[in-house]
């Protein structure tokens, strides 16, 4: 094998959250081989900004093979004689590193090589940003579905490839060779990064009365229309306003807290570094209490709301709400 191209997705801000894995086998220049693997995390919490970059759920992911699975599927390639090259190497090596410590496993030797330099020596000089988005442009390579790991790692693979044909080399061993000053590192010798650093961003919470209907049109027979809905949880399919205003165009009202006048409490995925381990809010909490009490209130999960969205109170008997 002349190197193998790889390429992470994760979760979360955990760098041990992988969720996919996208491997390119390359021999004599080409690609002779792929793999792509959906991982379930060791948490199934799912950033929603991490869904929209790679589209990834938790419904995808709860019952995909775990890492230690698929990390004994594919262990073997992981050797001293396989260079692994990825797109700015050092996340996912954090990734695969900080996998390998959460499953106990012993840390493998392998070389490893990030395709930024490599590619740099291809385009000296030209002014190129570095993100593999950049790169492929400017060497005319497709990189369809961005952010999928199997697309991603083959456009890494055809990046390397094309550098070594532009500098008229025969193989990435004679292209390292000739540009020595490319770093080729030991996995051993990784500082693995434990956590991903986003730029922090300026929350706005949203404010319920800051939500109003777009339409006075409302229909009566809607099964939210003139119910008390409350949200808890990241959505990942909706972005929580618009949620909030599909509910309010169809005559509902949106509520901060549960009380003994919520209808529907909507839950979402739960951060376990607020509510903790068990992943129940405080509004859900309280929901079941309530419920306990006799309360007609139902407890909604993403999906169940987006079928109500779209429900008549004629077939509200069949939902087995």
């Amino acid at each position: 094998m002349d190197f193998i191209a790889i390429d992470f997705e994760i979760a979360n801000n955990k760098l041990d959250s992988a969720c996919s894995l996208g491997m390119v086998f390359v021999q004599e220049n080409k690609i002779i081989a792929e793999k792509y693997f959906v991982i379930q995390p060791p948490s199934l919490f799912m950033e929603r900004e991490f869904t929209k970059i790679h589209g990834l759920t938790q419904q995808d992911l709860k019952d995909a093979p775990k890492f230690d699975e698929v990390w004994n599927e594919i262990s073997h390639h992981f050797t001293e004689e396989n260079y692994i090259i990825a797109h700015n190497a050092q996340f996912d090596m954090s990734v695969l590193k900080n996998c390998l410590l959460t499953y106990s496993f012993e840390l493998p030797t392998f070389p490893y090589i990030c395709s930024i330099p490599i590619s740099t020596r291809a385009c000296r000089g030209e002014g190129i940003g570095s993100s593999l988005k950049s790169r492929t442009e400017h060497f005319g390579i497709t990189l369809n579905d961005h952010h999928h790991a199997l697309s991603d790692a083959r456009a890494c693979a055809e990046l390397v490839i094309k550098s070594i044909q532009i500098k008229s080399r025969k193989s990435i061993g004679t292209y390292l060779s000739t540009f020595s000053s490319i770093p080729i590192k030991n996995f051993k010798d990784l500082k693995a990064q434990t956590s991903f650093k986003q730029r922090k961003k300026k929350f706005n919470k949203i404010k319920v009365s800051d939500i109003i209907p777009k339409t006075k049109d409302f229909d009566p027979t809607h099964p939210l229309y003139s119910k008390n809905i409350v949200f808890t949880g990241e959505l990942s399919t909706l972005d929580r306003k618009d949620a909030m205003q599909k509910v309010v165009d169809l005559g509902g009202h949106i509520k901060s807290g549960v009380s003994g006048v919520t209808d529907y409490l909507v839950i979402g995925t739960q951060d376990e570094n607020v509510v903790g381990k068990s992943g129940i809010s405080s509004k859900q909490k309280k929901a079941c209490e309530l419920i306990e009490k006799g309360k007609n209130l139902k407890i909604l999960s993403e999906d169940e709301f987006k079928l109500l969205l779209t429900e008549k109170v004629n077939k509200l008997s069949g939902h087995g709400l």
